[in-house]
């Protein structure tokens, strides 16, 4: 297969390394709520420290903007590139209410990346318990890869 090249700027996660399936990561955008390209340096907003959740194994982690690294992507031509999904989720757990705000991305769209989410249930701590996830709580927001 023929594919383009692109220098991204991602954040990588510590999912166990398989030789069939590339390493996780979250490429940025040009531009989102955590930071945009000025020539060859990624500059973030006061948005960090962030929660990223990798939606292929369902690890979650916090990450800083020290984490961000330059990295080199593979793309088939005419290969759609998914959004960074912001997703905003209203912890379930009784009485809580506690508002989480988790970065993710590689699906296309909010219907996938809710029912992944769903699935894989990944843990987030919320004060003494893990953030519960509900699809009527959760909202999603992509930012497109310029």
């Amino acid at each position: 297969m023929v594919g383009n090249f692109t220098i991204v700027y991602s954040i990588r996660f510590d999912c166990p390394p398989s030789q069939l399936e590339p390493l996780c990561c979250v490429p940025l955008p040009h531009q989102s709520p955590l930071g945009k390209y000025e020539g060859m340096d990624y500059q973030p907003t006061e948005y960090w420290p962030a929660n990223f959740v990798c939606l292929r194994h369902g690890v979650a982690c916090v990450r800083s903007p020290e984490d961000v690294r330059s990295d080199l992507e593979v793309r088939g031509p005419g290969a759609p590139v998914p959004p960074l999904w912001r997703i905003t989720s209203i912890c379930a757990h009784r009485d809580c209410g506690r508002r989480h705000i988790v970065y993710a991305s590689r699906l296309l769209t909010w219907t996938e990346v809710a029912r992944r989410i769903l699935k894989l249930s990944p843990k987030i701590s919320c004060g003494d318990h893990e953030l519960e996830w509900r699809k009527d709580l959760m909202r999603g927001t992509a930012f497109a890869h310029d």
